[in-house]
């Protein structure tokens, strides 16, 4: 699905570790989706074209990687409750709150962001919101997560119309810190991995800002991952929603709707 572009240090791949992030963000062998079935899944747009994911956390709310919202207010919308993102109905945003302590380098600490509409989402079978995890929940390690998303099918691959589902695992923090000590590092406060031993399954670019979903939850939003994309022992990277509740609540958009 949707990742940045990282080299490895090792296996003759290189890291890049000082360059600011530029993100375009197709989930590595997924399959054809229904948003029916994911219905808080939205497309963040840029100028009508799909750069990344997000989803909903209630009616003027959207969740996303901080990385994915940098450049100017004007040019972005959301799509929601659409399986294709050449089709449905765009909604303007009247304001992007990025986490304050975003850095814009890697590893990507606190690559957080909530996306303001400027008006209501109507809820129905297609749109939906998510529900999110409570505050400083546990990871479930080692359970079955879904990982949704438009992004890269693989490397040098394309964005998808439809939108695609993968099933991978959630990896323990100790095991998420060892992995990545080269290629990240990762922090057990604010990442997450997910992925599968054997690589192959994933995010690639274009899935940033998607959520990584266990049982109905939002544990996790696509952060960032070592290319080319799911590549054998690096799992994906993802933003540990659980430390950041406090956060989300403090800069919701409040409105009066139903």
């Amino acid at each position: 699905m949707f990742a940045l572009i990282v080299g490895l240090a090792i296996a003759l791949v290189h890291i890049s570790q000082a360059a600011p992030v530029d993100v375009e963000p197709r989930v590595v062998n997924g399959t054809d989706a229904d948003i029916r079935d994911f219905p808080y899944m939205v497309s963040v747009q840029f100028n009508g074209r799909h750069t990344c994911g997000g989803s909903i956390i209630n009616r003027y709310n959207i969740l996303t990687a901080a990385h994915c919202v940098t450049r100017d207010l004007a040019n972005f919308t959301i799509l929601p409750g659409s399986t294709s993102i050449t089709s449905g109905t765009a909604v303007p945003v009247e304001k992007i709150i990025i986490h304050q302590d975003y850095s814009g380098f890697m590893p990507l600490y606190h690559d957080i962001a909530i996306v303001q509409l400027v008006w209501p989402l109507r809820f129905n079978e297609r749109v939906q919101p998510i529900r999110l995890p409570r505050t400083f929940d546990p990871i479930p390690e080692l359970a079955g997560a879904v990982l949704t998303g438009w992004g890269l099918n693989h490397t040098d691959g394309a964005v998808q119309d439809i939108l695609q589902k993968v099933d991978i695992i959630v990896y323990a923090d100790a095991e998420c810190e060892k992995l990545h000590s080269l290629s990240g590092p990762t922090n057990r406060i604010t990442h997450v991995c997910a992925g599968v031993p054997e690589g192959g399954r994933g995010q690639c670019n274009g899935d940033s800002g998607g959520p990584l979903v266990v049982d109905g939850t939002e544990i996790g939003i696509v952060s960032w991952s070592v290319k080319p994309c799911t590549v054998q022992g690096f799992p994906g990277v993802y933003v540990k929603v659980s430390s950041y509740i406090d956060w989300i609540n403090c800069h919701l958009k409040r409105g009066n709707y139903p």
